[in-house]
């Protein structure tokens, strides 16, 4: 599933369930003061029926005026009784007589109320005592529908549902425009990922806006990446190439003197011993060598240059007499004085870019290659 899909989802079910509990807690408040109203109008109503019958009875009134009077104060969909201790009704005032047969009559010392569910709805019943016509404390019994408050629940609950329906369809319409304004980045990184590893490039993402939130990091911090990939590229590619270079000369002064060593070695010792001293000298340089780019590769940059004086002529020559024997060129070294030139350097890393010179300028020319050692009062040049 799609982050996308998720976002949607997660928004629109948690504001779901907000309006559930929000819902439910609206519908049952307003049905628990609803039915409470419901319950004290019933029993005001009930204490002034006993009011009434009792100024009645003070009158002489007896049960038919009774009667009489408890059909003024009868409701439209419910029923008065009059209960005694026994629970037998003395008298019954009512337009259904079937509520007279579902609902049994029940005797109460004080004041009380019960809900009734009958086929047709719920019911409120109400018992209050009072005295009857022949003293005797009986319980007055008034039931009552609950269908005014039933049909303003059921307004609440078509209320309940379309404020419900107005509200999740915006937010699952917010939910997926967020998701796209948050995932917008995301998918542009995506596709430029997919091209730089399709294309072999180093593309950055285009973010004109600053990078205060989390996606404005993101997006800088995948370019920052990128600038330190493609640095390190570079970097590789570099290394490749100057490790080709720099090993290139030494194998090669290597693969000379061992052929001249296979030619001559037996029959001229002088010759012998050349060989074998430039073959460990170059085998040794390029050990050295091999150690630096090494430490090049890990970064590794310290201690890396060894100083010392070092005899420039003597270094130039040294580099020049295995040149001349491994390519067969003429190459000369030209002094600008009679006394030694003598610099404060590493002579393995001058003794390098010697090689690396003067290979050049042998790869690009075809005539005598000098190399001119002069020092003067700026210091010494090659």
């Amino acid at each position: 599933m799609s982050i996308s899909r998720k976002i949607q989802l997660f928004t629109a079910g948690m504001m779901f369930l907000l309006l559930i509990i929000i819902n439910a807690g609206i519908y049952f408040l307003f049905q628990a003061h609803a039915t409470g109203d419901e319950v004290e109008r019933v029993e005001g109503k009930a204490e002034s029926i006993v009011r009434a019958v009792a100024l009645s009875m003070g009158r002489g009134g007896d049960t038919p005026s009774i009667t009489a009077l408890l059909r003024v104060y009868l409701p439209e969909n419910g029923m008065i009784r009059v209960i005694n201790s026994k629970k037998v009704p003395l008298l019954t005032v009512t337009e259904q007589p079937e509520l007279n047969d579902e609902v049994s009559p029940e005797f109460q010392d004080g004041q009380h109320h019960r809900f009734i569910v009958l086929d047709d709805g719920r019911y409120l019943t109400v018992y209050y005592p009072m005295i009857w016509v022949d003293g005797r404390v009986t319980t007055l019994e008034v039931t009552e529908s609950l269908e005014p408050v039933e049909k303003s629940l059921q307004i609440l609950r078509w209320v309940l549902l379309l404020a419900s329906l107005l509200i999740l369809v915006p937010t699952v319409i917010a939910g997926t425009l967020l998701s796209r304004l948050i995932l917008r980045p995301i998918q542009s990184l995506i596709r430029t990922m997919e091209a730089n590893r399709r294309q072999g490039v180093f593309q950055r993402l285009q973010w004109d806006k600053p990078a205060k939130d989390e996606l404005g990091q993101m997006v800088a911090t995948y370019n920052k990446m990128m600038d330190w990939m493609e640095d390190s590229f570079h970097k590789q590619q570099q290394f490749v190439s100057d490790a080709s270079h720099e090993l290139k000369t030494p194998l090669t002064v290597i693969e000379s003197y061992a052929s001249l060593l296979k030619r001559w070695g037996r029959e001229k010792p002088e010759v012998r011993e050349e060989a074998l001293e430039a073959i460990l000298a170059e085998a040794k340089r390029m050990k050295s060598l091999t150690h630096q780019m090494l430490d090049l590769a890990r970064d590794d940059t310290h201690d890396l240059m060894h100083f010392q004086h070092v005899d420039l002529g003597e270094l130039c020559r040294e580099t020049v007499r295995l040149l001349i024997r491994t390519t067969g060129r003429s190459i000369e070294v030209v002094m600008g004085g009679t006394k030694p030139v003598i610099a404060w350097g590493d002579p393995e890393k001058l003794k390098q870019l010697l090689f690396i010179l003067i290979d050049n300028a042998l790869k690009y020319s075809e005539d005598t290659v000098w190399v001119r050692i002069t020092e003067d009062a700026d210091g010494v040049r090659i």
